[in-house]
């Protein structure tokens, strides 16, 4: 039996080959993409800037209660709206009424014999009555100390409450957001720059119509502006 002798450098030749031949494509592929854009440098100035706006502002719970109290809904309010509804059965329902009553009596007594000598009558009598009546009435519903209706009328000021702390705490930090990007990374195209700064406005005008202007208001005070 015969055995045929491998030539290694043909077989070191076929690799060779195999490998020029994959590289081939992916240099062509890595020839025809552009180098990746270079990082831009943080605006330091920039950042420490919008930071210290952010510290001076007012904090999200300050905006929070505002809102609350703006819409009468604030934890405090609403546990004494609870309070008094659930202790009102305890006042009485009062009815007041008032009469007055005025009368006036004029009796004459003619006699034909005296009547040259008394003209307007024999006798007279003018009798003039004023009566006042003052009534009070108080009528306690000792039922509702049991249960009243307008417990549940109070308790659903909580799911608003929620509801207005959602929306504030949304609008509060997409405006922040947006300062950020307006002020670190601001778009290239003017119009999307002036469409964002007319979103920011919009955001703004919305907080401070929850808040019944209270945004605006410590802006202006605190950055003076």
């Amino acid at each position: 039996m015969t055995t045929r002798k491998r030539n290694p450098w043909k077989r070191r030749w076929l690799l060779a080959l195999f490998g020029v031949i994959i590289a081939l494509p992916c240099a062509a592929h890595g020839q025809g993409q552009q180098p990746p854009p270079k990082p831009r440098k943080p605006n330091l100035k920039a950042i420490r800037k919008l930071k210290i706006r952010f510290e001076r502002e007012p904090t999200v719970k300050e905006v929070q209660k505002a809102a609350l109290r703006y819409f009468k809904v604030h934890p405090d309010l609403v546990a004494g709206y609870r309070r008094g509804a659930s202790w009102k059965a305890l006042m009485p329902d009062i009815e007041v009424t008032f009469n007055h009553e005025r009368g006036n009596n004029d009796r004459r007594l003619i006699d034909a014999i005296y009547l040259t000598r008394y003209p307007d009558g024999k006798e007279f009598e003018d009798t003039k009555r004023i009566s006042y009546v003052l009534g009070v009435r108080a009528h306690w519903a000792l039922d509702r100390l049991v249960f009243n209706a307008e417990v549940l009328d109070v308790a659903s000021l909580v799911g608003v409450q929620e509801g207005l702390l959602r929306e504030i705490t949304s609008l509060y930090f997409t405006r922040r957001r947006l300062m950020t990007i307006l002020a670190l990374n601001p778009p290239s195209d003017p119009g999307e720059k002036i469409t964002e700064a007319i979103r920011l406005d919009e955001i703004a005008a919305n907080i401070d119509a929850l808040t019944g202007g209270y945004l605006s208001r410590e802006i202006k005070k605190r950055l003076g502006r």
